[in-house]
């Protein structure tokens, strides 16, 4: 087990707690509003629903993040939108909100029955170290094509970048390394937020924060639901929500799995049953409201890794924190400042952490590595990495509940190597693997 300031169920002290809390919360506002002006767009919802549709997403996923730190799996893994689930809410738009809600509620309904029958154990006999560590690897790889154009200050306004912005970006790297070698104790915990509020600065000194939208933002309002409606049961978006559904599945045990591998392993099953149960009830809260349902995030070790923290109540505190910035408008829309290369920049520095764990438990116990487990591990990890290189258009030809799947290069990554492992490539009874 690796050393960390905190054990997973130790308590924090309240004033540690909060600064983790927020620094959990910092890595996730970017996710989150990307998911919203895709869903927002497709839904053609206005300015001030769009501020509502972001307003839930954080409430939702403040709240099961609690939930799942205390009692669901119990480990310190955030809860937040799920991409799988976002490509069948795309999918399924042209037939309408309700069919959109009816579609979260079935899907989550389903896996909710999955976790609740305690069927997940017969499938958490086939993550060996080789399949643990593959998803390690690909959650790390997976993310890059995501964080590139941040680091690099692609957008609609630069479609080629900034050299400036790329400069800085990987000067920030650097710091938020050097500050989580060279710092002791408890400062040593807090590299992530030193350098995040370090590279805010720098690019508002720069004038590249917009603080006018801070000022115009309330700082109190319940949100409304103006695009959300009576649920109805449309078969195709059924089908197209289960198989997102059953990414989530996938992508949760994955999550579970990785973050066990690097905080220490305790009742795994029964974790992997109420946090998948959870993640079926925040399908149906979702579908309710007309947003999308929740996951366990599959970067969460690299962050642990990175913040020295394994304590799951730094999560609880992150949730909290969560639900009530989704009340607090002039608190998300601060938060929500912060530009995107500073985020990608702290989460390069996690994925460094955990692409060193996914080496480490693949290779755990000197274990020596065969030509058989070159191809294990390394066949899923190059084609679940191009995957999420290519663009979505490619996939819009296909059947939403298709394309849900072979889409995702973490899940498509995952069902490699499982069959790979337990399949076309296992072991040799008796022989040598090469």
């Amino acid at each position: 087990m690796k050393r960390f300031r905190y054990q997973l169920d130790q308590k924090i002290p309240v004033l540690e707690v909060i600064v983790y809390g927020i620094q959990w919360a910092i890595m996730i506002f970017p996710g989150l509003l990307i998911v919203t002006d895709i869903a927002a767009g497709v839904l053609h919802l206005s300015l001030v629903a769009k501020a509502h549709f972001f307003q839930y997403l954080l409430v939702i996923s403040g709240i099961f993040t609690v939930f799942q730190t205390l009692v669901g799996h119990r480990y310190p893994i955030q809860e937040g939108p799920s991409t799988a689930v976002l490509l069948a809410f795309i999918g399924v738009a042209p037939y309408g909100i309700r069919a959109i809600q009816g579609g979260l509620i079935a899907g989550g309904f389903l896996i909710l029955l999955v976790g609740l029958s305690k069927q997940t154990s017969k499938i958490n006999r086939y993550f060996t170290p080789n399949v643990t560590g593959v998803i390690l690897l690909l959650i790390a790889f997976c993310l890059l094509p995501f964080l590139l154009p941040r680091l690099l200050g692609i957008s609609g306004h630069s479609p080629a970048g900034s050299h400036l912005t790329a400069v800085l970006s990987f000067s920030l790297i650097i710091f938020i390394a050097m500050l989580s070698h060279w710092l002791k104790g408890y400062l040593q915990t807090t590299a992530v937020l030193i350098g995040v509020i370090v590279g805010y600065f720098v690019f508002s000194f720069m004038g590249k924060i917009d603080f006018t939208v801070i000022a115009r933002t309330p700082w109190l309002a319940i949100p409304g639901h103006e695009w959300a409606s009576s649920p109805a049961l449309f078969w195709p978006a059924i089908v197209s929500f289960a198989f997102a559904y059953l990414a989530v599945v996938i992508n949760s045990i994955g999550s579970i799995q990785g973050t066990a591998a690097v905080v220490g392993e305790r009742d795994i099953d029964n974790s992997i049953d109420r946090g998948i149960a959870l993640n079926g009830l925040g399908g149906i809260v979702a579908g309710l409201f007309g947003v999308i349902g929740t996951v366990s995030y599959s970067s969460s070790p690299g962050v642990v890794l990175a913040t020295r923290i394994a304590s799951r109540y730094a999560l609880t505190a992150c949730g909290v924190f969560l639900f009530f910035t989704g009340l607090i408008p002039k608190l998300a829309a601060a938060f929500a400042s912060v530009p995107g290369s500073v985020v990608g920049a702290a989460l390069c520095v996690a994925i460094g952490f955990q692409i060193g764990a996914g080496i480490d438990v693949v290779t755990g116990s000197g274990k020596k590595l065969t030509v058989r487990d070159y191809l294990v591990v390394g066949l899923p990890l190059i084609v679940g990495t191009i995957v999420s290189m290519v663009p979505e258009s490619f996939f819009s030809g296909l059947p939403a509940a298709l394309a849900v799947i072979i889409s995702n290069g973490l899940v498509l990554g995952i069902i490699m190597v499982l069959v790979l492992e337990h399949g076309l490539l296992r072991r040799k009874k008796g022989g040598r693997d090469g």
